[in-house]
């Protein structure tokens, strides 16, 4: 219990950006990571998709923690002369000093495309310097890093002091989207049926329909995928066997708690 504790609070006290970093929608960028044979990769997600709100995320959604930090870090080093700033680098760990200069200097950072835009606060130590804030704020460009291979679908996001780690599956929530969508659509009339579903997405009927089972699930158990807290074996896979139409059978099957 208490390795596991330790492990959470690594996780979410090596996220140097919390709270600064954004997607070019204006939405907050939080830190995740993801696991691969036994190996831990940082990331800053943006909260638009965490939230099951992909249209209104920004051009990237998901950047590598660590190229992200590596490139504040430094830039502010350079503008403060004070290369000792990156010294050592994500791995191992940023500096108490490194974290509070940050947070001391950088108003935010924006993840536009494939450029980062880092936003100074305003230094008013002097008449000359508050005069230059009247011109807008200074603003630093780096291009991005190209974005890594992803390691998997499954991202996990650490959880409150007394929550265990959420797994975000993407491609479970883009499922339960499509079919809510599909729904709209037939009722709607964009659709004549399933068949011109699977005519306009290139999937055979019988898929079509077994996704659209995936638009009955309790709102309960649809908040608790989307928030990562599911049960592990719970997977599109898992749910193309077949959705139960009643909510109750539905927990029941799936593993839900009362």
């Amino acid at each position: 219990m208490k390795t596991t504790a330790s492990r959470k609070s690594r996780v979410e006290t090596g996220a140097l950006l919390t709270g600064l970093i954004y997607d070019n929608r204006g939405n907050i960028m939080s830190p995740t990571y993801s696991v691969r044979r036994g190996n831990r990769y940082r990331y800053y997600l943006s909260s638009a998709l965490l939230r099951d709100r992909r249209p209104e995320a920004g051009s990237r959604v998901r950047v590598n923690a660590d190229d992200i930090e590596q490139l504040v870090v430094e830039l502010l080093g350079r503008e403060l002369s004070r290369p000792d700033l990156s010294a050592g680098g994500p791995s191992a760990g940023w500096s108490t000093e490194t974290r509070a200069m940050v947070h001391d200097a950088i108003e935010r950072v924006v993840v536009q495309g494939d450029e980062l835009q880092i936003v100074r606060k305003p230094v008013a130590s002097s008449a000359a310097a508050a005069q230059a804030d009247d011109d807008g704020p200074q603003v630093h460009r780096a291009p991005l890093p190209a974005p890594r291979p992803r390691a998997r679908k499954e991202i996990i996001v650490p959880g409150g002091q007394n929550s265990s780690p959420r797994r975000v599956n993407h491609a479970l929530i883009l499922a339960i989207a499509r079919a809510k969508s599909w729904m709209r659509d037939l009722r709607s009339g964009r659709y004549a049926d399933t068949t011109d579903i699977a005519r306009q997405f290139q999937f055979n009927d019988a898929h079509v329909r077994r996704i659209l089972r995936f638009g009955y699930l309790a709102p309960d158990i649809v908040e608790a995928i989307i928030e990562g807290r599911q049960p592990r074996p719970m997977t599109v896979k898992r749910l193309l066997r077949g959705v139960p139409c009643v909510w109750a059978d539905q927990r029941a099957a799936f593993g839900f708690a009362r």
